[in-house]
């Protein structure tokens, strides 16, 4: 539904099921934001946004992240680990088109 959606505002959207096919997405593809959930098989959001960080040709890419935690160390956790942003969910959707277009 997220991609649907940037790519209806005229973005290009790569999508991946899970963290391990994000970064086979991210090696063959330049982007400018990477938009992961906390919660993804394999790995959490915030361990996936550490090994990015890791990569020199991702350390300036901005990490948003989307939890349905309302816990605040899950925010505290990945701006320590390198995310831009924690977005709560449900998300408003205006506010992350703003973003998005910011990113650019």
């Amino acid at each position: 539904m997220l991609s649907r959606f940037l790519e209806m505002h005229g973005f290009t959207v790569y999508s991946a099921s899970d963290a391990l096919q994000a970064l086979d997405v991210l090696e063959r593809n330049q982007v400018s934001m990477v938009i992961t959930d906390y919660v993804m098989p394999h790995m959490d959001g915030i361990q996936f946004t550490e090994l990015l960080k890791a990569d020199p040709r991702f350390q300036s890419v901005p990490v948003l992240l989307m939890t349905g935690s309302e816990d605040g160390s899950v925010t505290d956790r990945g701006l320590r680990k390198g995310v831009a942003l924690t977005l709560h969910k449900p998300l408003d959707m205006g506010q992350l088109l703003t973003l998005v277009r910011f990113a650019q």
